[in-house]
C-alpha cells in the first residue's frame, strides 16, 4: 500500500452506489475539510486504464473535496482486486456504519456482478449463508425508486426495510409510486408507516387517492384526529400527540446514545452532547413534576365508592 496525491478527475466512483448519502454528515465533513484539510486518505485501487483509480472507500470525502473545488485527494492505493478490496474495506470496519441496505448492495455486487457464490461471499465477509441470502433478497425486492431514495439519503434505510419492503413484496408498482412521493415531500418514517398501514386496509379507490396525494391524506388524517377522535378535544389531542412524540424521541435517543457516545473513544462526543442532555433533563424534570401534580391530584379525588380509586376501580399507580 502506498499513499499518493491523486487528481480528483482521475477517480472512478463506480462503487459510490454501495453507500448511502447522509447530507448532514457530509456537510459537517465538508466544513472540517475546509478548516483542517484532509486528514485521512481515501482507499483506491488501480483501474484498468493507466492513470485511473477506482475508489473503494471514502466517497463522502471525495464529494466534499469536489464541493470545495479541490483538485487533488490524498489516497491509499491498495494493490489488490476490486473484490478483495471491497471485502477488506467491509472487514476493516467490522461492518460498523453499514446499514442493511448498504450490506445488501455489497452482497449484490459480489454475487451478481463479480459472480461469487453466496457461500463464498459469506465466508469472505465472515457471515452465514442465510445472512447473505437475506441481504441479497432485501435489495432485490426493493423497487429501484426506493433504492435510489435510500442511496440519495431521501429515504432512510430503516424506513425502506421496515415499512417499504413488505409493501413492495405485496405491490411493487404502488410502492415505487409512493417512494417517488416520499422523496418529493420528505416524509418521515412515522408518516410512511401510517401511509403503508392505511394502504393495507383501504379499498381500491382509497389506495388510488392516497398514492395520488399522500400529503393531503396525512393532513386529512391529522385533522380528523385533532377534531375529536376518541372523544378528545383539540387541545387534548395535541397533548396526547406530543406525549407520544416525546416517548418515541426518548426511546430513539436511548437506543442511539450508547452507539455514538458510549465507547471509550467517544469522549469528544460525550462532551458535545452532555450540555444538550442537561437542558433536556431539566425540561423533562419540569414535565415530570407537572404531570405528577396533575395525575396525583386526579387520583386523590374520592371516587364514586368513596375511595381514592381510578376510573377503572384500580388503585392508582405511584407517580415518581
Amino acid at each position: 500500500m502506498t499513499i499518493q496525491e491523486l487528481n480528483l478527475d482521475s477517480l472512478d466512483l463506480r462503487y459510490a452506489k454501495l453507500r448511502v448519502r447522509r447530507p448532514l454528515v457530509e456537510n459537517r465533513l465538508m466544513a472540517s475539510l475546509g478548516d483542517r484539510g484532509q486528514q485521512s486518505p481515501v482507499v483506491v485501487i488501480a483501474g484498468k486504464e493507466a492513470g485511473r483509480y477506482v475508489v473503494i472507500d471514502g466517497h463522502k470525502r471525495v464529494r466534499a473535496l469536489s464541493r470545495l473545488k479541490s483538485d487533488v485527494v490524498k489516497a491509499a492505493v491498495w494493490e489488490m482486486s476490486a473484490v478483495e478490496a471491497l471485502v477488506a474495506a467491509y472487514q476493516t470496519a467490522c461492518g460498523s456504519g453499514w446499514n442493511a441496505v448498504e450490506e445488501g448492495a455489497l452482497v449484490w455486487e459480489l454475487v451478481r456482478a463479480a459472480g461469487l457464490s453466496e457461500t463464498e461471499v459469506g465466508r469472505r465477509l465472515e457471515r452465514s449463508k442465510a445472512w447473505v441470502s437475506g441481504r441479497l433478497g432485501l435489495v432485490e425486492s426493493l423497487p429501484e425508486a426506493v433504492m435510489e431514495g435510500v442511496r440519495s439519503g431521501k429515504i432512510g434505510a430503516y424506513t425502506a426495510t421496515r415499512h417499504l419492503l413488505p409493501f413492495a413484496r405485496a405491490n411493487a408498482g404502488d410502492c415505487e409510486s409512493l417512494a417517488v412521493k416520499i422523496m418529493e415531500n420528505g416524509f418521515r418514517s412515522r408518516q410512511v408507516e401510517t401511509l403503508c398501514r392505511y394502504y393495507g386496509s383501504a379499498g381500491a379507490e382509497g389506495r388510488r387517492r392516497m398514492l395520488e396525494d399522500p400529503g393531503r391524506f396525512l393532513k386529512a388524517l391529522a385533522s380528523t384526529r385533532l377534531g375529536g377522535a376518541n372523544g378528545l378535544g383539540v387541545e387534548e389531542a395535541r397533548c396526547l400527540k406530543n406525549l407520544e412524540l416525546i416517548g418515541n424521541v426518548s426511546l430513539g435517543v436511548a437506543r442511539n446514545l450508547p452507539v455514538v457516545a458510549g465507547s471509550d473513544t467517544a469522549q469528544g462526543a460525550r462532551e458535545r452532547l452532555k450540555p444538550a442532555w442537561e437542558v433536556a433533563r431539566r425540561r423533562w424534570e419540569e414535565l415530570a413534576k407537572t404531570a405528577a401534580a396533575v395525575f396525583m391530584t386526579l387520583a386523590a379525588r374520592p371516587a364514586a365508592n368513596g375511595g381514592p380509586q381510578g376510573g377503572n376501580g384500580e388503585k392508582p399507580a405511584h407517580v415518581g
